[in-house]
């Protein structure tokens, strides 16, 4: 929640919910951000059509979890901070896909030096359920 909605959430709405004199559940703390501004300094609106919302991020086709992501690592915790498609661009390339690639090279490389420069054999009789499922949702997203 960003900033400028504390004294909504915190004063006026349970002065609200009080006011009824049935027995709400009132909220004992509140986690707030500062501003996450769009590029070049612009206020996220949905009016004026300014930012990135769920539709449009959902029609870029990037997987949730990129999302997810981009929001926690540029969460405007201390101070405001923005959205910026090259940085955004940036943070998946070198802090996703790369670190991804490193983990592949990484694993490949022990593989190769620790058993006798072959791939184990793969023995799917020893995957539990569990094991199944996982996979099965892996290879369905590509």
């Amino acid at each position: 929640m960003g900033k400028d909605n504390v004294p909504f959430h915190t004063v006026i709405f349970p002065s609200c919910l009080i006011g009824t004199g049935d027995n709400w559940t009132k909220l004992n703390t509140i986690s707030t951000t500062e501003y996450l501004n769009y590029e070049k300094g612009l206020k996220f609106s949905k009016s004026r059509g300014t930012g990135v919302f769920g539709l449009d991020a959902q029609n870029t086709k990037i997987p949730s979890e990129v999302w997810r992501y981009q929001l926690l690592i540029n969460r405007p915790e201390t101070s405001d901070s923005e959205f910026d498609w090259d940085d955004f661009a940036c943070k998946i390339k070198g802090e996703l896909i790369d670190n991804i690639g490193n983990l592949c090279q990484r694993s490949l490389s022990f593989a190769y030096s620790n058993y006798a420069q072959k791939t184990p054999e793969f023995d799917s009789s020893k995957l539990t359920e569990t094991d199944t499922k996982t996979l099965e949702e892996v290879f369905a997203k590509f």
